[in-house]
Formats: C-alpha cells, sequence, structure tokens
C-alpha cells in the first residue's frame, strides 16, 4: 500500500466523520543513498543526540505498515552492554530487505519517525530474517530509556495504524 493511498484513506475517515485513533508516531526504515544517487532522490538526516548525519534515499525501503512491531534486546560484550531496538517487519519487507543487503554491506539502515531520525543499523552482512536491529538516541534520555519510550510510543502506533488499515479494509 502507498503512502499516498493511506493519505487518502485517512482523509476520506475524516470527510465522513470518524475520529479514528490515528496513531502519533509513524515510523519508517530508510537506507543510505548511494554516492551515485542523484540529489533528487537523496535526503541528509541526523541523529538528535549523537549529531551523525547520514544521506538517505527519499524513499522508505519499509514503510511503516509493513512494521510488525518492536522489542528491548541486549547485546555487546559483558563490560560494554547497551540496549537496542529491535524492529521486526512484514515478509514483503523481509524480503525487499534481504535483497538490498545483499549488495549493501557497509552501508546503513536510519529509523526515522514523524521525519526525525532515531535509529541507525550498520549493515554488516546480508539481512535474511526480518529482523533489524537500531542503536536509537532521543534527547535528554540514556540509552536504556531511549530504547524503552521508543519501543513503547511505537508499538502503540503500530497497533494503532494495523486496527485503522483493518477499519478500512485496507
Amino acid at each position: 500500500m502507498s503512502l499516498l493511498r493511506f493519505s487518502f484513506s485517512l482523509v476520506a475517515v475524516f470527510l465522513f466523520g470518524c475520529t479514528p485513533d490515528i496513531p502519533k508516531e509513524i515510523a519508517s526504515i530508510f537506507v543510505e543513498a548511494s554516492p551515485s544517487a542523484s540529489p533528487s532522490m537523496r535526503l541528509e538526516v541526523r541523529l538528535p543526540v549523537s549529531g551523525i548525519g547520514i544521506t538517505v534515499m527519499t524513499a522508505a525501503l519499509v514503510p511503516a505498515e509493513n512494521i510488525l512491531g518492536t522489542r528491548i534486546i541486549t547485546s555487546g560484550e559483558a563490560d560494554l552492554r547497551q540496549q537496542f531496538l529491535l524492529v521486526q517487519v512484514n515478509r514483503k519487507s523481509a524480503i525487499d530487505i534481504m535483497k538490498y543487503t545483499k549488495e549493501a554491506i557497509g552501508r546503513h539502515f536510519v529509523l526515522v519517525i514523524n521525519d526525525q531520525a532515531v535509529g541507525l543499523m550498520p549493515i554488516d552482512m546480508q539481512i535474511v530474517d526480518g529482523n533489524l536491529m537500531f542503536h536509537v538516541e532521543k534527547k535528554g534520555l540514556s540509552n536504556a530509556e531511549a530504547v524503552a519510550d521508543i519501543s513503547k510510543r511505537l508499538d502503540v502506533s503500530i497497533l494503532k495504524l494495523r486496527k485503522l488499515k483493518e477499519s478500512e479494509g485496507l
């Protein structure tokens, strides 16, 4: 389903007087743009705490409606353990990710919520299971607090989006 079709369905819902529970956080996953991508297909985003800037393609590889859920996971060596946000995607996006990552080792995935980059994941190998592990940032929060906050908010929005899609028959 395209973002345009989803937007039109939301407008139709409002025109008929229904006020569904609209998600507040819309997350999408973008990919780092290759240096050869045309300037009109590239957009620079910046993480809110570290200030890391990364140029991504303007179209999301994984749109919001293809994200199934999130989980908090802990990873790293014993003295350097951190929490990460595991984002699980549906079968269609998992196939797209598998195809993309075969040739994109060395690039990054970027988690964007409401036009704000919040997470980064390096592509170290081909990903075949549809599970993406992001380091996330949020101003004023520690690593563990940021992961917990973003996971909670995204899971609520994912559920609302799923209910909205089901009620509209999308």
